[in-house]
């Protein structure tokens, strides 16, 4: 059982993208703004909620019962979702989709989610050394295991992916492409940091969902279902060393209230969760191993 804790990706730390930033114009000081108006500001979009007069910056407005808000915040733009802590909001461009990230910080992995694409190709390249690692990760899943399904069943695509054989640098830019050859490549989130180790996931160990779909029968046996958005969740069973303990304690209190990459284990793409752990329980079970079990939710 491992965990990675991000490095925040500041616009300072994105070296270079080929998604553009176009999604609307740039918000300008000197320009007053219809209702509805939708602008960029800060590598966000807002649209106004009411016509907005000449210096009022998006984001900065007071916000009470005399003041409202002018603004309304709408989220990152289409190069920046990727970064924005969320799963479900995509990056989206036709063909590939090409970053460079310098963390600075020592990192030695990465994690990947709600991928589209047929390959993942992750480089570290340090401006004395060069390129010192490379890896090329096909994102086609076959998972068949009969004739029948290999001429009849769709092709299964990874959606999240880990690497954890990284070299820890902390002057190396990272190169992450994503290719989806003639459609369109798209990322829900990108998670960069130093891996962190727990235990050792067991069986018995349990994945699921949640979901916030709402079903509603009326007195007529009428049933309407109005499809939402899933959360992961998981429910981990790990050995760890008694002598890690306190250790492993430790580490699981500083990261309350924060989203961290889960793994249970790399090879188990359901075990793999970007979120929050709910509550977390440490049973000291012997003098040489002891039992912890994590409850894991995913954020949307």
């Amino acid at each position: 059982m491992r965990l990675i804790k991000p490095v925040e990706i500041t616009p300072a730390k994105l070296v270079s993208s080929n998604v553009p930033e176009t999604d609307f114009a740039a918000w300008v000081s000197t320009t007053a703004y219809d209702i509805d108006t939708k602008v960029i500001w800060n590598h966000h979009i807002y649209q106004a909620l009411a016509a907005v007069p000449a210096g009022v910056k998006p984001g900065e407005e007071v916000i009470d019962k005399d003041h409202p808000a002018k603004w309304l915040d709408l989220g990152s733009t289409n190069r920046w979702r990727m970064f924005d802590n969320k799963v479900e909001s995509l990056t989206t461009n036709p063909g590939t989709i090409e970053v460079t990230i310098k963390p600075g910080a020592v990192v030695n992995s990465l994690a990947l989610f709600n991928l589209k694409g047929k390959s993942v190709t992750v480089s570290m390249v340090d401006a004395l050394e060069g390129e010192v690692y490379r890896k090329e990760i096909s994102l086609v899943d076959a998972g068949v295991t009969n004739w029948y399904d290999w001429f009849f069943e769709p092709i299964g695509i990874r959606t999240d992916v880990v690497v954890l054989d990284m070299p820890a640098y902390g002057s190396a830019n990272i190169v992450l492409t994503i290719d989806a050859g003639a459609e369109v490549a798209a990322i829900g989130h990108v998670v960069i940091g130093a891996v962190k180790q727990i235990g050792t996931a067991l069986y018995g160990s349990s994945v699921g969902i949640n979901d916030y779909s709402r079903k509603s029968t009326d007195d007529f046996g009428n049933t309407v279902v109005i499809q939402r958005s899933f959360s992961n969740r998981a429910d981990f069973d790990i050995a760890l060393d008694t002598s890690e303990v306190t250790r492993v304690r430790r580490l699981l209190a500083d990261l309350r209230a924060t989203p961290v990459v889960w793994i249970g284990e790399e090879s188990y793409e359901a075990t793999i969760l970007f979120g929050f752990y709910k509550d977390f329980q440490i049973v000291f079970s012997g003098p040489t191993v002891s039992d912890c079990s994590i409850t894991v939710e995913g954020v949307i």
